[in-house]
């Protein structure tokens, strides 16, 4: 049965600041704990119904120590399953529908980047809602970006309803938080910014490298970040459109795609 204390732990790790304190983040779902069970991710402990096939942790448990058999890796750990009732899962979830299992994660450490220079990257400039930061995650993936580069501002990846809305990409995509400012001020290389007075995505070459910049959902991105920038693009409506722009997901999705039509991984 879980605990009382368990149940507020879940529950606080809902605000970021918890998550920060505790080092911990919540996955929720089949699907979304499989994913997570595929990828590296330290999971420390599953709740689960006596529904959840449990395949997944399996696999993981046979691929982690076989691989541990062959190499000097950290020997794997076992996340301890603890079987609960649907109305105790119900208690810690944030889905509207509690769907089988819930697991406890550590929040790994950031890697290092690496030569930037040779790399395509999105950079999000105070993107707040995590709706649109997990599609962004997705969509980064799907179109081979390098990394995905948050501003400290930003809703942080960890979030549960980023977790969900990616899909299983936050697992394997990479993914850092950084100072904006700093970040760019050390950057060499193009910086494409998407603004009204840019020009229209498609009419010229880009480069297979750079940083592509995605702004707050309501502002754009900011006035001191454009300083920065030293590629304008806009994306063209094919009519004149009521609505003042795209979502920030939608127009990301646009840019990566035509970076990805000029320069196939």
């Amino acid at each position: 049965m879980i605990t009382k204390a368990q149940v507020k732990l879940i529950q606080a790790l809902r605000l970021p600041k918890n998550r920060a304190t505790e080092g911990l983040f919540v996955v929720e779902g089949v699907k979304m704990v499989n994913e997570l069970l595929a990828s590296d991710h330290e999971v420390v402990r599953i709740f689960a119904t006596s529904e959840w096939p449990d395949q997944a942790l399996t696999a993981k448990r046979l691929r982690q120590t076989g691989l541990h058999e062959l190499s000097e890796q950290v020997p794997y750990v076992e996340p301890e399953v603890e079987s609960v009732k649907e109305w105790e899962l119900e208690k810690i979830s944030s889905l509207s529908t509690p769907n089988q299992v819930l697991a406890l994660v550590k929040i790994p450490g950031e890697k290092p980047m690496g030569d930037l220079g040779r790399q395509l990257l999105l950079l999000l400039d105070k993107v707040s809602d995590p709706g649109n930061m997990g599609t962004i995650i997705r969509t980064a993936e799907w179109f081979g970006m390098n990394r995905v580069i948050a501003s400290s501002d930003s809703v942080d990846f960890y979030n549960p309803k980023v977790v969900q809305a990616s899909m299983g990409s936050v697992f394997r995509m990479p993914i850092h938080t950084v100072d904006i400012m700093d970040f760019l001020a050390k950057s060499t290389g193009q910086v494409y910014g998407t603004l009204f007075d840019g020009e229209p995505l498609g009419r010229d070459v880009l480069t297979r490298y750079g940083i592509i910049i995605a702004g707050n959902e309501s502002n754009g991105i900011s006035p001191q970040v454009q300083q920065y920038v030293t590629r304008k693009l806009t994306i063209p409506a094919a009519t004149t459109a009521a609505s003042e722009s795209l979502n920030v997901s939608m127009a990301t999705a646009i840019v990566c795609y035509e970076f990805r039509r000029q320069f196939p991984v």
